[in-house]
C-alpha cells in the first residue's frame, strides 16, 4: 500500500456514461433511480460489498448492450433479479409487515418487514454469478426502492436482519440457507455519508450469517441520537444469499426495526456508521492515497503474503465534530485482534470469539460472513462465531480534523484461515464500523 493508488471510477471505466442521465432530484424531491445507479457504480465509498458491486457493473453492462434508454435501465437494474427458477415461490400466508412494541427500545415502535421471495439456487446451477464469482449456489440482487418501516418521517434507533422460508420458519446454516450478506443503502437529497461526506446515497446497515444487530443509538448515553428517515428517502436492498444443498430454495429476507415514529425529536444527533478497512481504503472516496503506515502484507485481492501479520488501514479524518458512542470489528478465520485508534491512541480491542458451531451468534458489530470451502482438513477447525464490540456511554469526542485508524492482526499458526478450492488462504477481512453521533 505504500505505491499511490488512483481509484478510477467505474461509471466512467465501464463506459456508462452515455447511457445514464444523472438527473439528481425528481420533482417530489428524491434522488432518482439513475443517479442511484450512478453512484453505485461510481463506489466512491463503502456502499456494496464487492461481489455484490461487481454483479451490478456486469448486468448494468450487459443492459446497456440492450441499448435501453436512461430510465429502462434504471428501472431494470432496480427490480430483483432472479435466475431462473425450477419451480414457482411456494405461498406464503405470513404478513409482510408486523408491527410491534419497541423490545431493546421501550418508548419505539417495532415493525418487522418480509423482503422476497428470493430465490437461492442448487449448488449443481451454472447460473450468472457461478460464471462471474466462481461460486455456486449464489444469488445476488438488488432492490430500489425497498419498502421502509414507516410511511412518513421516523427516528431509526435499531435494526437486525433474518432469513425465512413461507411458513416464517428461520432459514439457516442448519437447514441449508446462508445469509452472506443483507445490506440496506438509503438514498435522498439530505443524506450525507459520513465516511467519505459524499452525498445523497450511503450504507446504513450490514449483516451476515451471525445475524448482527445495527444500532443508531446507544442506550444509557449521555447522547442521544438516532438516523432519520426522511419521506422523500428511497431505500436499496442488496442480498447476496447461498445454498448449502443441491435443492432449491425460497426465502423471504426480514428487516426488523425498532423507531420513533414522526419528526426527530429536540436534542438528537444524527447517529451514522464511519466505515474503515485494511486493504485498498474506503476512505479513498475516488481520491489518490498512500497509506503511511507502509507496504501491505496483504495482495491487492487482499489474499495474506505471510502466516502472521499486522495491518493498518488508512486513517480517516473527521470533516467536522463528534461523538464516537460504540465501535467493533470484522475479520475472517485466522483472526487475533482489531485496534481502534483515536488520535493515536487505543480506544477498543475488538476480539473474535472462536467455536466449531459459529455462525449462528447475535453479534452486536458489523459482519460479512464468508464460507470456508469444506474439506477433510477443516471440518473440525474453529471459525469466529461473533466478534467484541466497545461502547462508550459518554462518548469519545472527535474533533474536526482529528484521525482515527484501525489495527488488525492474523495468525494462521494460531486459528487456521480460510481456503480457496485449491488450498490456498483466500481473502481477508479486517473491517470496522464505529457508531458516530454528528
Amino acid at each position: 500500500m505504500k505505491s499511490k493508488v488512483l481509484l478510477a471510477s467505474l461509471f466512467g471505466a465501464c463506459g456508462l456514461a452515455a447511457t445514464l442521465n444523472p438527473q439528481a432530484i425528481r420533482a417530489t424531491g428524491a434522488v432518482t433511480h439513475d443517479e442511484i445507479v450512478d453512484t453505485l457504480l461510481r463506489q466512491d465509498a463503502f456502499l456494496l460489498p464487492k461481489t455484490s458491486h461487481k454483479m451490478l457493473v456486469e448486468r448494468t453492462r450487459t443492459l446497456n448492450r440492450r441499448n435501453l434508454d436512461s430510465h429502462s435501465l434504471a428501472a431494470a437494474v432496480a427490480g430483483d433479479h432472479h435466475t431462473r427458477a425450477l419451480s414457482e415461490a411456494p405461498p406464503s400466508t405470513v404478513p409482510e409487515v408486523q408491527d410491534s412494541a419497541g423490545v431493546v427500545w421501550k418508548e419505539a415502535k417495532k415493525t418487522k418487514v418480509r423482503y422476497g421471495p428470493y430465490r437461492i439456487p442448487p449448488v449443481s446451477e451454472d447460473n450468472w454469478e457461478a460464471k462471474l464469482l466462481g461460486v455456486r449456489g449464489l444469488a445476488d440482487t438488488l432492490k430500489i426502492g425497498a419498502k421502509k418501516p414507516c410511511n412518513g418521517e421516523c427516528l431509526m434507533l435499531t435494526m437486525t436482519a433474518d432469513l425465512e422460508y413461507a411458513d416464517g420458519s428461520p432459514g439457516n446454516n442448519s437447514n441449508g440457507a446462508w445469509m452472506h450478506h443483507i445490506v440496506l443503502l438509503n438514498a435522498g437529497p439530505e443524506v450525507r455519508e459520513p465516511t467519505c461526506d459524499l452525498p445523497r446515497v450511503e450504507n446504513i446497515f450490514m449483516s451476515g450469517n451471525d445475524r448482527s444487530v445495527s444500532d443508531f443509538a446507544l442506550q444509557n448515553s449521555t447522547i442521544k441520537s438516532g438516523y432519520t428517515i426522511k419521506p422523500s428517502d428511497t431505500f436499496i436492498l442488496s442480498t447476496e444469499l447461498m445454498n448449502m444443498d443441491d435443492k432449491e430454495k425460497w426465502v423471504w429476507v426480514t428487516l426488523t426495526y425498532e423507531y420513533i415514529d414522526g419528526p426527530t425529536p429536540p436534542g438528537y444527533k444524527q447517529g451514522k456508521t464511519v466505515w474503515q478497512t485494511i486493504g485498498v481504503p474506503i476512505g479513498a472516496c475516488g481520491r489518490t492515497w498512500t497509506n503511511p503506515f507502509g507496504t501491505s502484507n496483504l495482495t491487492i485481492s487482499q489474499r495474506p503474503k505471510s502466516q502472521a501479520f499486522t495491518e493498518h488501514s488508512v486513517p480517516w479524518t473527521a470533516t467536522r465534530d463528534a461523538w464516537m458512542l460504540d465501535t467493533g470489528g470484522h475479520m475472517h478465520d485466522g483472526a487475533i485482534s482489531m485496534e481502534i485508534f483515536v488520535n493515536k491512541q487505543r480506544v477498543c480491542n475488538s476480539l473474535p470469539k472462536y467455536s466449531k458451531t459459529a455462525s449462528m451468534g447475535m453479534s452486536k458489530v458489523i459482519s460479512l460472513s464468508k464460507r470456508q470451502a469444506k474439506d477433510s482438513s477443516n471440518v473440525e477447525i474453529e471459525h469466529i462465531e461473533s466478534q467484541g464490540y466497545c461502547e462508550f456511554l459518554n462518548g469519545i469526542a472527535i474533533k474536526k480534523g482529528e484521525e482515527m485508524y484501525i489495527q488488525a492482526s492474523y495468525d494462521f499458526k494460531i486459528h487456521p484461515g480460510m481456503k480457496d478450492k485449491n488450498g490456498d488462504l483466500d481473502e481477508v477481512m479486517g473491517i470496522v464500523g464505529s457508531l458516530v453521533a454528528f
